[in-house]
């Protein structure tokens, strides 16, 4: 089936992508992470504000995933976060239901496709140490680990995560 990145923009798109993320996280984190820390990550940067707020502010693009017409995940990227010539690839989710069917690998083409247009020279991703598939995932597409960090968010949470980066 073919598998769409559609562009958000309007608010329509925001709460669908936002009711992705609620449940994606949870899906993901819920096991991973302390209790409550889920929420208050969805809460912290991906509501409904916090996602007009990085599109505004921080140059940040997310795109729905479809799958025909069903929602799988979300992509969010960000040019020149950090560097110049990097592209942030800040949050890759898929439903659980939409998992084995090589939808995060078009979803990576899709990313190094953008940083391509854009001019910049590789993606760097954070992924957290606990969730050993998605670096695996990310390792299979030709991502390398190259710093290990851990990031105070607010309310006694951190996030505790891998930094990987690929070379375009």
């Amino acid at each position: 089936m073919e598998v769409i990145f559609r562009r958000v923009h309007t608010e329509e798109d925001i709460n669908a992508l936002c009711t992705l993320a609620k449940i994606a996280w949870h899906e993901t984190y819920d096991r991973l992470l302390p209790k409550g820390q889920p929420e208050y990550m969805i809460e912290k940067f991906q509501s409904p504000d916090a996602v007009k707020d990085q599109m505004a502010h921080q140059g940040y693009e997310y795109y729905l995933i479809l799958e025909g017409d069903a929602a799988a995940g979300f992509l969010g990227i960000a040019p020149k976060v950090e560097k110049e010539e990097e592209l942030f690839l800040s949050k890759l989710y898929l439903l659980s239901a939409f998992h084995g069917r090589k939808i995060a690998g078009k979803a990576l083409r899709f990313a190094e496709s953008r940083a391509k247009e854009l001019g910049l020279r590789e993606i760097r991703l954070t992924v957290n140490k606990g969730n050993l598939h998605a670096k695996e995932v990310y390792t299979h597409y030709g991502f390398q680990v190259t710093d290990s960090v851990i990031s105070g968010i607010g309310a006694g949470f951190v996030m505790d995560d891998f930094v990987m980066v690929k070379q375009l």
